[in-house]
């Protein structure tokens, strides 16, 4: 169990998997594919919206969009690991929005489906992704408004891929008395997630805050000329202008990534408007400055994997994933008790439970969900018994709030060894 993750990310990367192996480059091979597929897909999406609203200059202004998107889309502090659900729905996004106006224009029914089969992707890598299927609800309501037969016809093609997908995750968990777990990982962790968040208890640093001010300069001015159009634009730019501000109060939580996925429409409505954003000298600073200042804070990533502290990090982990290799048999668990899945790949050892980061059971424990994470946290490391804990200095602040798991730590592990960045702690017994 990784986070609150629905069903369909693990599906992909255990695809990836499954055709590449763990050779990581082809990793990153195929996900600059999906990236140049994406963009391209962007580009067509683009051109059909400026002809629905009656844009001029259409393919001018969709090579604009086109590449902002290229850019903004491409900076390290929005797509972080590349293989994220975000990474993944950007792609259902514009091919939801691509197939539902080609068959806008055609009405053939088969395109209806093929937006269907998107979103039914879209819902099932993150629940609140489907806020920006909103336009497209809006404009089929609007079309057909008064013809309810046809209404209920098109809408029954267009949600029967996302029924056909719950069946089927239905009849992998059934079977295996999971539906619950589904449920929870699906729909009501991410909603108890986002109360959280809301109520300030959730990534509320700074620096997350002032990543997306920034990069929220850069369009700006294109949301000033949408507000002042408004009575002359199309509904359709509108309901997308709203649906990607919607998108992203409604998150309560400000992790740069997780507005991976809203970029395309900022860079839609700047396609649209910016031609009237540079005859302004004010919006033009403003977005050069959040251009700028985006790019510096992505460069300064990149600098910083390789000369910095994530750099020293890689080598720490790297000495104590070596250490704890060198002292376990291949058959032999262990638990990493911090964030991520790296170590447990460095030190080829498997996990002693099946919640691979302390982040899932700590938030659960610290925000009051009730999904009791950490009994079963300690229910697998007992039957387990894994021979080492890891535990990470940089993050144990933050992960000793859980006060359960540090208990149980305690009770059943002594401290062997100290390396740089990492505690090694022993089973006893």
């Amino acid at each position: 169990v990784w986070d609150h993750k629905s069903p369909l990310i693990f599906a992909i990367n255990g695809g990836m998997h499954a055709v590449m192996g763990g050779n990581i480059v082809l990793h990153r091979i195929f996900l600059c594919l999906v990236a140049f597929l994406t963009l391209w897909v962007f580009y067509l999406t683009t051109k059909l919206v400026f002809e629905r609203v009656g844009k001029p200059d259409v393919t001018l202004n969709a090579r604009v969009a086109t590449l902002a998107f290229a850019v903004f889309g491409s900076l390290s502090q929005f797509t972080n690991s590349g293989n994220n659900t975000e990474n993944f729905g950007v792609l259902a996004l514009v091919l939801a929005v691509y197939c539902y106006l080609r068959w806008r224009k055609s009405l053939m029914w088969k395109w209806l489906i093929y937006s269907g089969v998107a979103i039914s992707c879209l819902v099932f890598l993150k629940i609140n992704f489907s806020i920006l299927i909103l336009p497209m609800v809006i404009d089929l309501l609007a079309l057909l408004r008064r013809n309810v037969r046809k209404l209920i016809f098109y809408s029954v093609i267009w949600i029967l891929p996302t029924l056909a997908q719950a069946a089927l995750w239905l009849s992998y968990f059934m079977p295996r008395k999971l539906v619950q777990e589904f449920v929870i990982a699906t729909i009501s962790f991410n909603g108890k997630y986002l109360r959280a968040g809301w109520a300030g208890n959730l990534s509320g640093q700074l620096v997350f805050v002032a990543v997306l001010a920034v990069g929220s300069l850069f369009f700006m001015g294109a949301y000033f000329y949408l507000f002042k159009n408004r009575r002359q634009e199309k509904p359709f730019l509108l309901t997308v202008g709203a649906s990607a501000l919607l998108f992203s109060v409604i998150l309560g939580t400000f992790y740069s990534h997780y507005y991976l996925v809203v970029i395309p429409y900022f860079c839609l409505i700047f396609g649209a408007y910016w031609q009237q954003v540079a005859k302004n000298k004010l919006w033009v600073l403003l977005g050069i400055a959040g251009l700028v200042l985006s790019f510096g804070i992505s460069s300064k990533q990149l600098y910083n994997r390789f000369y910095g502290s994530v750099a020293l990090e890689a080598k720490n982990m790297s000495l104590a994933a070596d250490y704890v290799n060198k002292h376990t048999a291949p058959e032999d668990k262990i638990i990493f008790y911090g964030y991520g899945a790296t170590f447990y790949r460095l030190s080829g050892r498997d996990g002693g439970s099946r919640y691979i980061s302390a982040s899932h059971p700590l938030i659960d424990e610290r925000e009051g969900f009730g999904y009791n994470f950490t009994a079963k946290y300690i229910g697998d490391m007992s039957t387990t018994r894994p021979k080492y804990l890891i535990i990470d200095r940089s993050t144990i602040d933050i992960y000793s709030q859980n006060k359960r798991a540090v208990q149980y730590f305690n009770g059943h592990y002594g401290l062997e060894t100290n390396l740089p960045g990492y505690d090694i702690w022993k089973i006893k017994n």
